[in-house]
């Protein structure tokens, strides 16, 4: 695991909402077909990502409220999705390659790392940031960035 506390600037971003584990990947898939058909993610700058409402560890899996999202940007203007915006922050990045299924266990790392290192977070919204699609990968891994709001 590679972490690095970071200043980071603000996100705006538009967000498909689902409640529950087994919905984010149907939330994520109605994210990244919008942003394929209007053409934003032949864009570098385009960034995927889930944001958490509600945490694994104190909320049953499929009472967890999340974001689907995708950076806003001209070419998505008139989408139906809900406009959201990540305010500027310094937060713990933790930096993974990892399989679907570790991603638990990454989350808890992370937050390990942070309570090791005399960090507490803040009351905004951790996410994390996709930068591959795993089905793509030759190994099917996620390169993932995880993000948590601290107090700096």
């Amino acid at each position: 695991m590679k972490v690095s506390v970071q200043d980071i600037s603000a996100l705006s971003l538009l967000a498909n909402p689902c409640v529950g584990a087994e919905n984010l990947s149907a939330a994520l898939t109605r994210v990244v077909h919008l942003a394929m058909e209007k053409g934003a993610m032949e864009d570098s700058k385009t960034k995927i990502l889930t944001i958490f409402h509600d945490s694994f560890r104190d909320t049953p899996a499929n009472k967890v409220r999340m974001s689907a999202c995708v950076t806003k940007s001209s070419a998505l203007e008139d989408s139906l999705l809900d406009n959201i915006i990540i305010e500027a922050c310094t937060c713990i990045i933790g930096y993974f390659k990892i399989d679907l299924h570790e991603f638990p266990n990454s989350w808890a790392s992370l937050y390990a790392w942070m309570n090791t290192n005399g960090y507490k977070p803040t009351n905004q919204d951790p996410f994390e940031i996709y930068h591959n699609d795993y089905q793509t990968h030759p190994e099917k891994k996620c390169i993932v960035s995880m993000y948590i709001p601290i107090v700096k």
